[in-house]
């Protein structure tokens, strides 16, 4: 866009200039005292006329593409900077987010060693109750056993 309006006001501003310079040898052609040319001063002044049309169309197309210009570059530049702080922002949701992941990554594996120490643990002290209810804890004896028990003492 930028390139496309630099070409073109360029060529405007050229046009004006020769536009302007038509205007100014008309006129001080039309200008002069010696009236060799006094048949076509209506004619004179008609394209005179002409050319400060053309010359008024040409200002005004020059301001309309730069204000247009101005307004897309102003645009692009706010784009530009909102752009730019979405990206700080989003780059820093990252770095936050990548930091918390660590963080729960860290956190998992020693939550996973606390509870496999405390898995250990329990083991053992269940493997330690268990060897002391088979000392302590009196069992009833099978009608079996109390028989083979009888007939020995008989």
């Amino acid at each position: 866009e930028k390139d496309a309006f630099t070409k073109n006001k360029a060529d405007m501003e050229q046009g004006l200039s020769g536009v302007k310079l038509a205007l100014r040898i008309l006129s001080e052609y039309y200008a002069k005292a010696d009236k060799a040319h006094a048949s076509a001063d209506g004619a004179g002044g008609g394209i005179i006329g002409l050319l400060e049309v053309v010359e008024s169309d040409f200002t005004k197309g020059v301001a309309e593409m730069t204000a247009t210009e101005e307004n897309a570059a102003s645009t692009h530049d706010a784009q530009t900077k909102e752009n730019e702080i979405e990206t700080a922002t989003k780059e820093q949701d990252v770095k936050y987010k990548v930091k918390e992941s660590t963080q729960l990554d860290q956190s998992t594996a020693e939550t996973s060693s606390d509870r496999s120490g405390v898995q250990a643990e329990l083991d053992a002290v269940l493997e330690y109750l268990r060897k002391i209810e088979e000392q302590c804890i009196a069992k009833a004896e099978s009608y079996g056993e109390r028989k083979a028990r009888f007939e020995v003492e008989l």
